[in-house]
């Protein structure tokens, strides 16, 4: 049976798209260069496809595998507008629950302003991915949405949801370039949960701010940047009632790359820190504890022909563990150490298709539920990049 709400609703969310395109696009006519010129999104414009598999053996609880097909479409519709549309097809597997599905569709559109300092941007995810997932299903979707797991399909459908941000960047010297950033992300409700009564969430909203800095060095070999994003969360409810609160997180991410010869390297750092979170339950209220989630990365690139790109990558992930309710009873989750080697080829041979393959082998151990269990990872997989 279809669901008219649900189409009436995706029709008035497209009407609104629609409108919005064409003010954007009317308006920013009148900072056209002549002939039409889209240089400003001249390296945005394209697609992405491609098809990755990738799968985790969990020691004594068998392998979660997922096959997944991310597809991105970014057009630019004026010289100062862009607009893009994302979705990926996947397929989960793991003991004897499946699940074959879209994910929620992402439409977005961004705008440039006159001197190319602040950026606007907002979307909407269309809720077309697969909700009310039965109890061995949403057990599934607990173990692919573990960060140590990075699986290119972490969610299936969470309902309707939009955000909008905006961005300014300013040169302080011709080498160093300061970013500042806020967004709003609004959730909406939805069923993650087939069952006979009532079930349904509503993930809290979020706030977002954002500070940037890169820096070129003199040398103009090397590049230094660093990022800090912190995120305040809304309160979760079911059924209109509070039952979570997730902590304020705060991300840092710190890179430094340099090239010598025909050689790039490139040394990354990322920090996730998230404060207690809270649960509610009746008229008792239970605050759980803060995470660490570190990452490492180093990568070594060379042209191995003129033709083909390398890339050696390693990579470390260390992350404290986390906390839930298991039947009123708190249980650490997501604890993991983790180390990762791999390899990428992007081919050269055109100036319009850029298809890269990678390659990852990943080992360590993850506590699920008070268990710790070795994990080995396996991902293999292709992106074609097409440029406008």
């Amino acid at each position: 049976m279809i669901n008219t709400s649900l189409v009436l609703r995706s029709f008035h969310i497209s009407a609104v798209i629609l409108s919005v395109i064409l003010f954007f696009d009317t308006a920013a006519a009148q900072f056209e260069q002549p002939g039409g010129s889209k240089s400003l999104f001249s390296g945005a414009s394209g697609i992405t496809l491609g098809g990755t598999q990738q799968q985790w053996t969990l020691q004594d609880s068998g392998t979660v595998t997922q096959q997944s097909a991310p597809i991105s479409i970014s057009v630019p519709l004026a010289n100062r507008v862009l607009f893009s549309v994302t979705n990926s097809g996947a397929i989960t597997t793991f003991d004897t629950s499946k699940v074959s599905s879209i994910v929620d569709t992402r439409i977005s559109l961004s705008y440039v302003f006159p001197g190319e300092k602040f950026w606007l941007t907002g979307g909407v995810s269309i809720p077309t991915g697969k909700i009310r997932l039965t109890t061995p299903q949403l057990h599934m979707a607990s173990l692919i949405s573990q960060t140590a797991f990075a699986y290119r399909v972490p969610t299936f459908g969470q309902g309707l949801s939009g955000n909008i941000a905006v961005v300014y960047a300013g040169t302080i010297t011709r080498r160093m370039v300061v970013g500042l950033g806020a967004s709003y992300f609004y959730k909406g409700k939805y069923e993650p949960v087939e069952a006979s009564s009532k079930f349904e969430y509503d993930a809290g909203d979020e706030f977002s701010a954002n500070l940037g800095y890169d820096f070129i060095t003199y040398t103009k070999v090397a590049r230094i940047s660093f990022d800090l994003t912190a995120t305040y969360f809304f309160e979760d409810k079911l059924n209109g009632t509070t039952v979570f609160h997730s902590g304020p997180r705060f991300i840092g991410l710190a890179a430094y790359s340099l090239k010598t010869g025909n050689t790039s390297h490139l040394l990354q750092m990322r920090v996730r820190y998230r404060l207690p979170n809270t649960f509610y339950s009746g008229t008792v209220t239970t605050k759980y504890n803060k995470t660490t989630q570190m990452e490492g990365l180093y990568s070594l690139s060379y042209p191995l022909y003129p033709w083909l790109l390398g890339a050696a990558v390693g990579e470390v992930k260390v992350f404290t563990a986390d906390q839930i309710p298991v039947g009123g009873i708190p249980v650490e989750t997501g604890k993991a150490q983790i180390g990762t080697a791999g390899f990428d080829a992007t081919f050269l041979f055109s100036d319009i298709i850029y298809p890269t393959l990678n390659l990852r082998y990943s080992a360590g151990n993850v506590t699920l539920e008070n268990k710790v269990k070795d994990v080995q990872g396996i991902e293999a997989g292709v992106m074609i990049r097409i440029v406008f």
